[in-house]
């Protein structure tokens, strides 16, 4: 064929053919350099535009904000430390335990009760209870006891006027028992130590006393005591010159009955 018909066959309108003296591993070598060439200009050229657009920032940053001081070696002034107040002690009501007494009762059990505040000394001033102030009212749960029975007794105290002292320990709160006239038993008489129970008599708000008999006979100091006989006793509550209105009770024989 002629040179001038293969150059037309070749042209633009026909297939683009590589040159026949270039083998296909050398094409494909090329184009890879090339290739490899042109993203390597890409990415040194995104490099630099990111180096430009970042390094003005930065001066401006570091001129702006001042250098950082560690907190612990900057002074602090003592005028802006507020003084730490210090505490104030709160009062306390100081409270004296009652001492122990041991007392020795023929035929009694006392116990003490009620709404009334011990250590009177500072509610009350420590002004005693004056004995027109005082009301004692006695009480017994029942008026009859069957033979074995002890029979039981509650004294009330309660302060007419201003809150006061009052003694209420069973050497000077008494139950008297009588028959005839005649001594038979005391809550008092064999009371030993201090037997001291001071409380603060507010109006409204009673002291009580609780106590028992074991229906023996007493004396003063504790002497010689025997069983009473069944009968019909005299009861009575007083402290001091203060005397309660006296009840009766009645100890019943063996195989009797109650009214």
């Amino acid at each position: 064929m002629p040179e001038n018909e293969r150059r037309k066959a070749g042209g633009p309108g026909g297939q683009r053919t590589r040159p026949p003296d270039v083998s296909t591993a050398t094409y494909w070598r090329r184009r890879f350099f090339v290739l490899a060439a042109t993203i390597g200009v890409l990415t040194v050229l995104a490099w630099a535009v990111n180096g430009m657009l970042s390094v003005p920032s930065s001066p401006s940053q570091a001129a702006g904000s001042p250098p950082a001081t560690p907190a612990s070696s900057a002074p602090v002034g003592l005028s802006n430390v507020a003084p730490t107040p210090s505490p104030t002690p709160s009062p306390t009501a100081s409270r004296t335990a009652p001492s122990p007494h041991a007392s020795k009762k023929s035929g009694g059990n006392s116990k003490k009760s009620g709404g009334s505040s011990k250590n009177a000394d500072g509610a009350a001033g420590g002004r005693a209870c004056a004995p027109g102030s005082i009301t004692l009212r006695l009480s017994s749960p029942q008026y009859w006891y069957q033979t074995g029975a002890s029979p039981r007794f509650t004294v009330r105290a309660t302060g007419a006027g201003d809150p006061c002292r009052f003694n209420v320990g069973t050497k000077f709160v008494s139950v008297v028992i009588t028959a005839g006239g005649r001594h038979i038993w005391s809550s008092s008489d064999c009371t030993s130590g201090d037997a001291s129970d001071v409380v603060v008599l507010a109006r409204g708000k009673p002291a009580v006393l609780h106590t028992s008999w074991n229906r023996k006979s007493s004396s003063p100091g504790c002497g010689a005591s025997h069983l009473v006989r069944p009968g019909e006793y005299k009861v009575t509550a007083t402290a001091g010159r203060v005397q309660s209105k006296s009840v009766n009770v009645v100890l019943g024989a063996k195989g009797a009955h109650g009214p």
